[in-house]
């Protein structure tokens, strides 16, 4: 009996100083840095990882020069007193391993290789995609057709003009779409699904997610691999249980693959295998310029964005 009510006392000791924030636990912050039209050096970093990857993704769209998102990480006491001050501190350390592995020649390069101008070879496949998606108001297929809208342009297969007169159109379809009258149960899931392109099987495969989060870190695991993949899909579903939950995630890979269905996935593969805008010899002068004069960071950085590119 003493020895049971002492680990119960122990139990509750430790939860106490848990609370009290007495033990160290595991610090991750995350960043990148860009450069600012004016050309200044900036930093974008937080210990909110699906911030920062939308901030990247908006950066994307921007044309800035980047590096590839990085974490830095470490385990501390975190006390409220001194929470703000500490990842203040593990920012800033952060920064100085960006700054220690990206140099000035790193941006040099990549500002040249962001100003090769875009070739319109995805114009006039996304022309004929939108005359049919008009007039149909399906939010769906409306963002999947947006996805495609800025890979192409990420990838500089479609100029700065056509791009901004397609994204108005898809904003004016958007506000001509009357919200559907929903009855909303007690649970709301939304769930996240991407294709990708499988070397090996030479064939798209799927991941589904119910975390957003997780779903962009995957995401994130292709880029650095050099996998083509869909943009990110999502759905939201009400139920009245939560032991509906895989049922529900079954019901959304089912209505994945038929909205990402074998005439979607040849559209993307079709722009996917385009011909890079950026000449092959303009890009090799560069990957060499990087390889004498910066990090292995630096090198694999460049990479992220000749894959993305698909000059790689």
């Amino acid at each position: 009996m003493t020895t049971s009510l002492r680990d119960v006392a122990s139990a509750e000791m430790v939860r106490t100083l848990a609370e009290m924030n007495c033990f160290e636990q595991e610090c991750v912050v995350y960043g990148y840095s860009w450069k600012h039209p004016d050309g200044q050096k900036m930093y974008s970093m937080s210990d909110d990882e699906l911030l920062i990857h939308k901030a990247f993704d908006e950066h994307t769209l921007e044309r800035c020069c980047m590096t590839p998102i990085q974490q830095w990480s470490t385990r501390s006491i975190l006390k409220e007193e001194t929470k703000e001050d500490l990842f203040l501190y593990f920012k800033l350390q952060l920064a100085k391993e960006l700054r220690e592995q990206y140099n000035d020649v790193y941006f040099e390069v990549l500002q040249t290789l962001q100003d090769v101008y875009s070739d319109n070879q995805a114009e006039e496949l996304l022309l004929e995609w939108k005359e049919e998606l008009d007039g149909y108001f399906d939010p769906d297929e409306l963002m999947l057709f947006e996805g495609a809208v800025e890979y192409a342009y990420i990838t500089k297969h479609l100029p700065p003009k056509p791009y901004r007169r397609l994204c108005q159109w898809i904003q004016h379809i958007r506000k001509q779409m009357m919200r559907k009258m929903q009855m909303h149960d007690i649970v709301e899931r939304t769930f996240y699904g991407v294709a990708y392109w499988d070397k090996d099987s030479e064939k798209f495969g799927f991941i589904v997610n119910a975390n957003d989060k997780s779903m962009h870190d995957r995401v994130k695991e292709l880029d650095h691999k050099g996998q083509q993949h869909t943009s990110i899909y999502q759905k939201t579903y009400w139920f009245s249980r939560t032991n509906d939950v895989p049922k529900i995630r079954k019901q959304f890979e089912t209505d994945l693959k038929e909205l990402m269905d074998e005439r979607y996935l040849n559209r993307i593969r079709t722009l996917q295998n385009l011909p890079s805008a950026i000449p092959a010899d303009l890009w090799e002068e560069c990957l060499a310029k990087v390889k004498a004069n910066c990090s292995e960071e630096a090198v694999q950085g460049l990479m992220f964005w000749g894959h993305k590119w698909n000059v790689v």
